[in-house]
């Protein structure tokens, strides 16, 4: 279905959490050759959408309100057997490895946009298979030890009010300048900030920074 003419590889996205859904959109677009056609909120909008048939790649979260993507899934495969789905969730889930394993052409991974975008890349655009390697990785990772290391990391981070003003304003592409003059600090402040942040998390960068809190759900906040 891909459209030959110009490499142009269109994507269908049904993810229900806001901000995770746009930091996957702004990752795919980074690539002059992606497009998105349908961003959707949940599986039922997802659905209600089939007759169109202009993906070439369907990407949504296992778990949605109203319908989840494990029935999104069923329903694309009703009609549809060559499409490409990538599927995930925050943890490995045993039974629905397994379910997802006997349906064709469906690819189960973490909630990670890195390995959403190696997996794309490796795996299901490419004639390369590191699939069976990943999923033999992700299937290591129980249930219980990732809620526990989850578990730990919320009890460890304390994360303050203008540390999550920081991290929004991160995301929303403002400099440390501009967040600075939002919030009454200096340049050199909003870079100690950042700088204490990714080394309390063992992250590298401002960009991992932000991809971090987006999908562990701390943009989420309110503040």
């Amino acid at each position: 279905m891909r459209n030959s003419s110009t490499n142009l590889v269109r994507f269908s996205i049904a993810e229900n959490d806001f901000y995770f859904k746009q930091f996957l959109i702004k990752m795919l677009l980074e690539n002059p050759f992606y497009s998105i056609v349908n961003d959707c909120n949940n599986g039922n909008e997802l659905i209600n959408r089939l007759y169109r048939r202009q993906e070439d790649v369907f990407i949504l979260n296992l778990y949605m309100p109203i319908l989840s993507g494990l029935e999104a899934i069923k329903f694309i495969r009703a009609t549809n057997n060559s499409v490409p789905i990538l599927t995930y969730s925050d943890t490995f889930q045993e039974d629905m490895a397994t379910f997802l394993n006997d349906i064709p052409n469906v690819f189960y991974c973490q909630k990670n946009s890195i390995i959403i975008k190696d997996l794309l890349r490796n795996c299901i655009l490419s004639k390369n298979n590191d699939y069976e390697d990943y999923k033999k990785e992700w299937a290591s990772q129980s249930q219980s030890v990732q809620n526990y290391m989850d578990r730990q990391k919320r009890e460890q981070l304390e994360i303050s009010v203008t540390e999550i003003q920081i991290i929004k304003l991160s995301y929303e592409g403002f400099s440390n300048k501009e967040i600075g003059e939002r919030i009454n600090l200096s340049a050199r402040t909003i870079d100690t900030y950042i700088t204490r942040l990714t080394e309390k998390l063992g992250l590298k960068s401002k960009l991992d920074l932000v991809r971090f809190c987006v999908e562990k759900g701390y943009y989420n906040s309110s503040i």
